[in-house]
This record gives structure tokens, C-alpha cells and sequence, in this order.
């Protein structure tokens, strides 16, 4: 049989590396902008998700909130921690339910997109490692890699 102590210690932490290929996307949706790629807007260093007005923004990973709120012209923004250099910045919601420091467990809901009548809500997500952006798209799950537009 197994020692006490090795029964009450938790398996090892999940490490964000580990998650190429199995994130799920942050909102149900379709990748309407690729990274690394111009709009109107601008060139962008993330994807841009179209989405259904007031749709659930979830936390693709665990983490923990470094930055939640209105950042210049990005309107609300929401910085998530991963450790290991990595963090998920996810901006154009209508709100953000959480706040800096707050612990989040991959699949909790971060916020939720704008009610929208006139046009479908857009999510901007941008990933970085230690400081630099990187393409999200080969982190999500197969699933959600296809993009449209």
C-alpha cells in the first residue's frame, strides 16, 4: 500500500506547454481574423472571434487574472496569467466577472460579450510568451482551427 503522504499529495500542475493543441477557444464562434494579419483596424498580433451577442468568455486555461479592465482603446480587456511566460489577453467583451489576483480554472467563465443588435460581437485574443506574441491558433483544439473570411 501506498504511504499516507503519497496518497494526500496532489499530482503535478498542470503546465501551460503542455496544452498545445488542446485549448478550447474562449467563445463559441469562428476565427474571422488571423494572426499576423491586417483589418480596418489594424494589423493583429492575436484572432479575432466572431461570436453571438451576450455569448459566455471562459478561460481557456487555468490561471490567475493579472489585469481586468478598460485598457485605451481596446475597451475591456483581460489579462490571465498561465505561468511559464504565457498569458491570454481576450478583449471586446461587454463585461468581465472577475478580478486581479482571482484564480481561474480552465473552462470558468471571465465575462461576457456585448449585447449587439446591428453586428455580431468580435472577442480579440492574443497569446504571449514571455512577452511576445505567438500565433493561438496551433494551441486550440482541431476543432476550433478552422478559419473563415
Amino acid at each position: 500500500l501506498p504511504a499516507v503522504e503519497e496518497i494526500a499529495t496532489p499530482g503535478p500542475a498542470r503546465h501551460f506547454p503542455q496544452a498545445k493543441g488542446l485549448l478550447p477557444m474562449p467563445v463559441g464562434g469562428r476565427i474571422v481574423t488571423k494572426y499576423d494579419e491586417s483589418d480596418l483596424a489594424g494589423h493583429k498580433k492575436g484572432i479575432v472571434i466572431e461570436t453571438r451577442p451576450e455569448a459566455a468568455v471562459i478561460s481557456p486555461f487555468d490561471g490567475q487574472i493579472a489585469f481586468a479592465g478598460p485598457f485605451r482603446h481596446y475597451g475591456l480587456l483581460l489579462i490571465i496569467d498561465h505561468g511559464d511566460g504565457y498569458h491570454t489577453l481576450l478583449a471586446g467583451m461587454g463585461s468581465i466577472d472577475g478580478t486581479v489576483g482571482q484564480l481561474l480554472l480552465a473552462g470558468e467563465p471571465v465575462g461576457q460579450m456585448k449585447k449587439s443588435s446591428k453586428e455580431r460581437p468580435k472577442l480579440y485574443m492574443e497569446l504571449r510568451n514571455n512577452g511576445a506574441p505567438i500565433d493561438p491558433v496551433p494551441w486550440l483544439m482541431a476543432e476550433n482551427r478552422k478559419v473563415s473570411g
